[in-house]
């Protein structure tokens, strides 16, 4: 999965795709192919609403009374949070459910990239994509207060899938070079994308992510030594 269809990564963060991707290519046992991300501003939406049950009025009164000023993130998820609200009894069901029917259209989306029954023309649950490489955030390791776009972790959150995080490379302004005349697609996108200046991150470490399926936290530590056996990729060791 290049993008989630929200915020698009930065450079040195698609550099890092495509070299994990350009080694798994001819990899014996192996087939790529392009994810298509399924309403993740959808997944975003439902996550951000179910944050604070009493819309955030406990850690509210705890920083007011503190006496210190609110720190950026903190204003971001909570008074910027157009999804906060003090939910009732009757609000966190239905939010429940509503994030219980968005996981089982994920499943769906899941289960349709496996095999066709030839007699009844359904979806068999075998030959299904076994783990999703992706980036873990839209940039390297971000500024102090910047990291305000966490949808491609809280993304497996809402849906209860187990994602592996791994080193893959640093940001080097030589070669992640700014990408000129592009226009985002929202705000948060307007964020990360001005956000981006290849001297401020050089030498930021770049990581991504394998996701799998409820309950196959295994399967991805398996796939990520199968990557790391099979590339030869020499993942970097941060200090």
């Amino acid at each position: 999965m290049w993008d989630d269809g929200v915020v698009k990564p930065h450079p040195p963060v698609l550099r890092a795709l495509r070299e994990v991707v350009g080694k798994l290519h001819g990899v014996k046992g192996v087939e790529m192919v392009d994810w298509k991300p399924y309403k993740h501003d959808l997944g975003w939406e439902i996550v951000a609403g179910l944050y604070f049950g009493d819309g955030a009025a406990e850690e509210t009164q705890a920083i007011d009374a503190s006496g210190e000023p609110w720190r950026p993130l903190s204003n971001f998820i909570i008074k910027e949070n157009p999804h906060l609200k003090h939910h009732s009894i009757a609000d966190v069901w239905r939010k429940t459910l509503e994030r219980d029917v968005y996981r089982m259209e994920y499943a769906r989306v899941w289960n349709e990239t496996g095999d066709i029954d030839e007699e009844t023309d359904e979806f068999t649950g075998e030959g299904c994509v076994d783990a999703i490489l992706c980036p873990v955030g839209p940039g390297a390791a971000p500024p102090l207060d910047c990291a305000r776009c966490w949808g491609y972790t809280s993304q497996w959150n809402v849906l209860n899938y187990p994602a592996l995080v791994f080193p893959v490379t640093k940001c080097d302004p030589e070669v992640d070079v700014r990408e000129e005349g592009y226009t985002p697609r929202n705000k948060d996108d307007e964020f990360n994308y001005e956000l981006y200046e290849p001297e401020k991150y050089r030498d930021a470490p770049v990581s991504l992510q394998l996701v799998g399926r409820r309950y196959e936290e295994e399967k991805i530590i398996e796939a990520l030594e199968f990557i790391k056996e099979r590339t030869g990729l020499p993942f970097v060791k941060f200090v």
